[in-house]
Formats: C-alpha cells, structure tokens, sequence
C-alpha cells in the first residue's frame, strides 16, 4: 500500500484519487501530465526546403527530423515559446509566447477597464484582448502591446484599414484610412479621498509669516 501511494504521489500527486472508478472522471492516470520540450529553429519550420537548416531538438534525446518538428509544431494545441537567440553566439536574450499570464490579464483589465476603441465603452471583461503588432509579425505579449477591444472593433482593426499603436503609457494611437490620428488614453482614477475636521484653521503665528518680497 505504501509503495502504491509512493507511486501515487510520483505519477499524479493525487494519492486520494481512486484507480477503480467507473465513471466518466479522468480517474488515476488522467491526472498524469507528461512534458515534452522540442527547440525547432523558426526558419527550419517555415522552409523546410532550404539547405543546411537547422535540425530541431528533443530536449534529453537528441535530433529528430524536421518532419516530425513540423509535425508537432501543427498538431499540438499548447502554446510555443518564443526564444530569441543572439545570432552570433546564440546566446537567449528573451523568451516570448502568445499565451497571457494571469497578472498580464488583471493589469489590463485594470488599466483599460473597457474598449480602447475611441467612444467606445463596452466593459473589459466582455472585450478581447488584442496584439496591437501581431504577434505573428514579432509583436510581443506584454503590457505595452495588448489592450481591450470589444469583438467589433477587434473585427475592425484586424479587417479593414485602421491602423492601431500603443504608445508609451498605455496611451493607444489610431490612424483612420483617410490618415486622420486618434489617442484615447487610460481612464485615471479618481484620487485618494481625504478626510478633514470641522475646527477653523488655525491662523499663522507672526513668527511663521513670510517676509513680504518688497
């Protein structure tokens, strides 16, 4: 029993989960959560045709062919990481994905609390998020090029003309495409109340005056 448990807690961290259910649940095994890290060059993906590109890698194995990266690549639902090397000595300078983190969410949610879109006041929490440069054409998932759009104006920005960039701030530039400018900026909040006492002020000594300028 106690090797069983051992295993338990090994597999699936879940000791109290029971192997003989009947039912529809994952039960024991579901809860296993294997990982499988593979490093495939970008342009070994997208040209698969080229000579000398890079062969992709299974973190703790070894190579393995460019048609099974690509393989993996188009079949897995996880997102990828982004790393971008130094192309000189291939150092990792920063790691980027097209997933948001839960603290990403919660800052826009407060800083724009509803559509960036000029006039637009649909609340946050009904909008989407967007990539103001898509992420596709390097754009990264940070604060400084996500906002809210509501999913009409999220249509509109994608699908017509309009132009969109953020600017230092959280402060959101649209260009129209008759090339007219737009910025709507963050909604401030309001300042911290203050409380006060009813007594009169108290009137300055005369040795706290000021000497007058003249």
């Amino acid at each position: 029993m106690r090797a069983d448990i051992l295993a338990d807690l090994l597999l699936t961290a879940a000791p109290d989960a029971d192997p003989t259910r009947a039912d529809d649940g994952p039960g024991t095994l579901g809860a296993i959560r294997a990982r499988v890290q593979v490093v495939v060059p970008a342009l070994s993906v997208l040209d698969p045709a080229r000579e000398n590109i890079d062969p992709a890698e299974l973190v703790g194995h070894g190579p393995i062919d460019i048609d099974t990266a690509r393989h993996l690549a188009e079949a897995t639902r996880v997102p990828w990481d982004r790393v971008v090397t130094n192309p000189v000595t291939g150092a990792v300078l920063c790691t980027d994905t097209y997933q948001r983190t839960a603290a990403i969410d919660r800052y826009l949610r407060a800083r724009d609390r509803h559509c960036r879109w000029p006039g637009c006041t649909a609340p946050a929490v009904r909008c989407e998020v967007d990539h103001n440069l898509d992420y596709a054409l390097g754009g990264k998932t940070h604060v400084c090029n996500l906002c809210h759009f509501c999913q009409r104006h999220h249509t509109q920005k994608q699908f017509t003309r309009w132009q969109v960039k953020q600017l230092p701030g959280g402060v959101i530039e649209f260009t129209s495409p008759t090339g007219r400018v737009y910025t709507d900026h963050p909604l401030p909040y309001s300042p911290a109340v203050r409380f006060t006492t009813d007594d009169p002020p108290t009137p300055p000594r005369p040795q706290d005056r000021e000497p007058a300028p003249f």
